[in-house]
């Protein structure tokens, strides 16, 4: 009989591009039984040898997801009886408890800082943020040692979570390599210079000084295709007078996504990470290694993890994220020589292809999935 391994989320989408498309689908091609429980209200059904489990909680707000619905999941989850259960959300935690005292094994993937981000939350009143980061920081200590395996998807994380649990590693959520999605010279000098943002659009990634930077270069097009991190900070951009030039895509399918790479010349990954805990840069941002596997030069910050890659591989540009000068120069620089632009996009990929691809992580993922069943 095949093992049966079993992801519960609140929050995540059903098609989520960790657990879904990664995980699950690996599990799946290595022979497990795999059954993924999602509540977005809609209908089970078997996606790729994935069978996807509505649980019946639909929440319709935050409060709803944190304080509600717990019942219903725990309900659904051990009615699918596995051998191993995932979670990913902090709200999850007293769940993943309960299902180790019925002698399950469990684990906790952890993708973000989450006591950390407790104080940039906007929606949470500014008084109540460090209360809150302090309170869970502690439920985390004590909660987390409890797991049997605790992984994340950067190395700061992953240091952090081994001082609390030893069975800790790191399983990044590198790209998944395509075969066709090589470009040639002359398919990239042919394209309108256009600078691409995929993915939530978080106040860290300071858009506001890239509308500023960009008013003073004319030729170029300038794409954000992806949900905003608040309706705050969309307020704040669309106040600003380079909004009216921005072509602004509210969510994004994968499918529109890779369509989208095929027309773009840069990828933006500008993040101030200062103050967030990932002062070193992330592994965990997805879009930069995205950008790369589609051949994409990319203009990043200059942190430390980012930094080493473009300096190996010569990829693209790493510049202060919240100076204009040098965001500037690195834009012009790009639209400027589009050979050696196209030389880095090249480079990145050939980046993904040896170092930084799912292939490299899904055998770590595997076999220590396979470690907790012996």
């Amino acid at each position: 009989m095949k093992n049966k391994i079993c992801f519960v989320s609140s929050s995540f989408p059903r098609w989520d591009p960790r657990i879904f498309l990664r995980q699950a689908k690996s599990l799946v091609l290595f022979g497990f039984n795999v059954t993924y429980i999602v509540c977005d209200g809609k209908q089970d059904e078997n996606k790729e040898g994935v069978m996807v489990l509505n649980s019946e909680f639909f929440p319709k707000n935050r409060f709803q997801r944190f304080f509600s619905g717990k019942n219903l999941l725990y309900k659904k989850a051990i009615s699918v009886n596995a051998d191993i259960y995932q979670i990913s959300e902090p709200e999850l935690i007293s769940l993943g408890l309960k299902l180790k005292r019925l002698g399950k094994k469990v684990i906790f993937d952890m993708r973000e800082d989450y006591p950390h981000l407790m104080l940039s939350k906007e929606y949470l009143p500014k008084f109540s943020r460090k209360c809150i980061s302090f309170a869970l920081s502690k439920y985390l200590n004590s909660s987390l040692q409890k797991f049997d395996l605790l992984i994340s998807v950067t190395p700061q994380l992953v240091n952090l979570l081994k001082r609390i649990n030893p069975e800790t590693i790191l399983v990044a959520s590198f790209p998944i390599v395509r075969e066709n999605s090589q470009i040639t010279l002359e398919d990239y000098e042919n394209r309108e210079n256009t600078l691409c943002y995929i993915g939530t659009v978080y106040r860290i990634s300071r858009q506001e000084v890239l509308f500023r930077t960009l008013e003073e270069i004319k030729n170029i097009q300038y794409i954000i295709a992806g949900r905003m991190e608040t309706d705050y900070y969309k307020s704040e951009l669309q106040s600003l007078p380079y909004w009216g030039k921005v072509k602004f895509t509210d969510g994004i399918s994968r499918d529109e996504i890779l369509e989208l790479y095929e027309k773009v010349t840069i990828g933006n990954s500008l993040r101030d990470f200062s103050g967030t805990g990932y002062e070193e840069g992330s592994l965990g941002v997805l879009k930069i290694f995205e950008y790369m596997e589609a051949s994409l030069p990319i203009i990043c910050s200059d942190v430390k993890l980012w930094k080493e890659i473009v300096d190996k591989y010569k990829c693209g540009i790493y510049v202060n994220p919240n100076n204009e000068e040098e965001i500037k120069n690195a834009i012009h620089y790009l639209i400027d020589n589009k050979k050696e632009a196209f030389e880095m996009g090249q480079n990145a990929r050939k980046a993904i292809t040896e170092e930084f691809n799912w292939g490299t992580q899904e055998v770590k993922y595997i076999k220590v999935i396979n470690s907790l069943l012996i």
